[in-house]
């Protein structure tokens, strides 16, 4: 009997150690199922927040504004810009903000049946982008008066390349700029050159007789000047590009402007809507043909 009873009880011991070992292996096995699955999904939502971070990212065109920028004015400005430019939000970017203390109530852009109150009001001045135009507007600190500063707005042309067979050639050694002009009621071409002696010498293409040559000068000073502002100005930036005149127009003059690092054109009734660093060379070779002697 005794024997019986201990062969029970060691039986009994068996099964509850079997028992014990086979629900420590699942213990075992739920916890690894359980760290694989919480490993899986660390690393999931890890790649699925990179994702976010990067998308947000790439969407938010305007993180480099400034931290106290209100979302109110934002919002206000891109509306109007919107009206504006019968554009979808979506396509208009805030370019730049800045915080400015107006010195009236116009903002500083009253028009001549407009009365302003003359205290200072604190607001900003923000730049809207699109692709080819900006608008500069001035509004108060919380966006409820937006007003459009139309001198500062511009439009930007959209160029396109001048095709290889239409450039011209080279400058010859010695010559720094040169404009071709051609176009207009008379329809002439005429070449000025600038050297670096600072002859400025200008020519009209198909005068048999050479009757309309002039030979002028300004200073080497200035021809030094003038090369340093088209570095300045990354004026090989517009390397064989064209900004043409709107479709429809007529009796326009083309210039095609020639430097060593390269050729850009552009038509008279188109100058005002240049890139400003392409203006600023322009308006520059411009003040140099009118002041030589």
């Amino acid at each position: 009997m005794k024997n019986l009873l201990k062969g029970n009880h060691t039986s009994n011991q068996g099964r509850i150690v079997t028992a014990w070992f086979l629900t420590a292996i699942l213990s075992v096995g739920s916890g690894l199922t359980l760290i694989k699955t919480a490993s899986a999904a660390s690393a999931n939502l890890s790649l699925e927040t990179g994702s976010s971070l990067r998308l947000a990212s790439t969407k938010n065109p305007t993180s480099n504004l400034p931290a106290n920028f209100p979302q109110s004015v934002k919002n206000a400005v891109l509306r109007a810009a919107s009206v504006r430019l019968q554009l979808p939000i979506s396509q208009l970017t805030i370019i730049e903000a800045q915080e400015r203390t107006w010195n009236n109530g116009c903002l500083e852009l009253a028009n001549a049946e407009e009365l302003c109150t003359q205290a200072l009001v604190p607001g900003w001045r923000i730049v809207v982008g699109t692709a080819n135009q900006t608008l500069v507007y001035h509004t108060n600190q919380n966006g409820s008066v937006i007003k459009l500063n139309e001198k500062a707005s511009e439009t930007k042309l959209a160029p396109v390349p001048i095709p290889a067979s239409e450039l011209p050639p080279p400058l010859d050694q010695g010559v720094v700029f040169r404009e071709i002009s051609s176009g207009g009621i008379a329809g002439r071409t005429y070449e000025t050159v600038l050297l670096n002696d600072g002859r400025l010498i200008r020519v009209r293409i198909g005068d048999a007789n050479d009757s309309e040559r002039s030979v002028r000068r300004v200073s080497v000073q200035q021809v030094k000047r003038f090369e340093r502002l088209l570095k300045r100005r990354e004026f090989s930036d517009f390397k064989n590009l064209s900004y043409p005149a709107p479709s429809g127009s007529a009796d326009f003059i083309t210039y095609t402007l020639t430097s060593q690092e390269g050729t850009v054109q552009y038509s008279d009734i188109s100058q005002e809507h240049l890139p400003r660093k392409l203006r600023a060379v322009v308006t520059t070779w411009n003040q140099i043909i009118s002041n030589a002697q």
